[in-house]
């Protein structure tokens, strides 16, 4: 039809494709919470309480932040549900239910990062889902693993990293004798407890390599290579720690050395470790490269 004027009349603006999809997510967004509730509350009470998941609550930011500084990309990419996520989204339940029936929290936890990545499929497609995989799967860091996992991974580190530490500290003229995790010098006896394991800067500074390898420009294999160093700089950042602590013991005592010394020695080595991938980063930056580096 025409008006008196023989001029069509003007469409009516078609409201962008995100919008029904944003709108049917953060309606399934709240049930998830509401699902997921009790997830959370255990979740935020391990980050509180276990010192090898205290960095638990920068996770979920850094994920976010991912998803923000890929905002102007992502927002003009067409919106294409595909049904293939319900698959997902099932797996997902079915882990939940699982985990919930068997009293397994780890496996209830996991499930999330399933449950998430079927969302996105369903309701935003196959293009918004490889943008936004990364910031979901890096989630993972937040999550706690089974206990007995945890467990056996703690003394295996703490059993490498003392034997190491002794090691080297025999070499640089320490009188020292090893029984196990009882180390006895001649100004008192230390034992090397699950905190000096080293696998609360694993897990950390694992996460960290992992977001820097993000961002590392240069190729796959690059990546790779910071992601992964930052394994062997950790196991090294705490058994050089445990070096200064027995040296420290030998030379000011053990009540010094396992006061202040001990706390603050954790915190320099860190920074160090994190100085050195942030700098192995460097290195394997093409110099060619400028720009962001996704």
């Amino acid at each position: 039809m025409s008006d008196a004027s023989g001029t069509r009349p003007a469409a009516p603006a078609r409201a962008p494709a995100w919008a029904p999809a944003w709108a049917q997510a953060l309606v399934l967004a709240g049930l998830v919470g509401a699902a997921y509730a009790r997830v959370a509350t255990v979740l935020w009470e391990t980050w509180s309480t276990n010192d090898n998941y205290s960095h638990g609550p920068l996770v979920p930011l850094a994920s976010l932040a991912l998803v923000w500084l890929r905002w102007p990309r992502l927002r003009r990419l067409e919106v294409r549900p595909e049904s293939r996520g319900l698959w997902l989204l099932a797996a997902g339940c079915l882990m939940l239910v699982l985990g919930l029936r068997m009293d397994l929290f780890a496996l209830q936890g996991w499930s999330l990062l399933v449950v998430l990545l079927g969302l996105t499929l369903t309701f935003f497609g196959v293009p918004i889902l490889r943008m936004t995989a990364f910031p979901i799967l890096y989630l993972a860091f937040m999550l706690t693993f089974p206990p007995a996992v945890m467990n056996t991974l703690s003394f295996a580190l703490k059993t490498f990293a003392t034997a190491g530490a002794a090691g080297a500290a025999k070499l640089l003229g320490v009188a020292m004798r090893v029984d196990g995790m009882q180390i006895y010098f001649h100004t008192g006896e230390l034992r090397v407890e699950n905190p000096c394991s080293g696998l609360r800067s694993l897990i950390a500074l694992f996460a960290t390599g992992t977001l820097f390898a993000y961002f590392q420009r240069g190729g796959l294999w690059r990546r790779a290579v910071v992601m992964l160093a930052a394994i062997p700089i950790a196991l090294a950042g705490n058994m050089v720690r445990l070096l200064l602590l027995f040296i420290a013991a030998d030379r000011m005592g053990v009540i010094w050395a396992t006061g202040r010394f001990h706390d603050v020695t954790g915190y320099v080595l860190y920074a160090v470790a994190l100085g050195l991938l942030w700098l192995l980063r460097g290195v394997l930056t093409p110099r060619a490269a400028s720009g962001p580096a996704r």
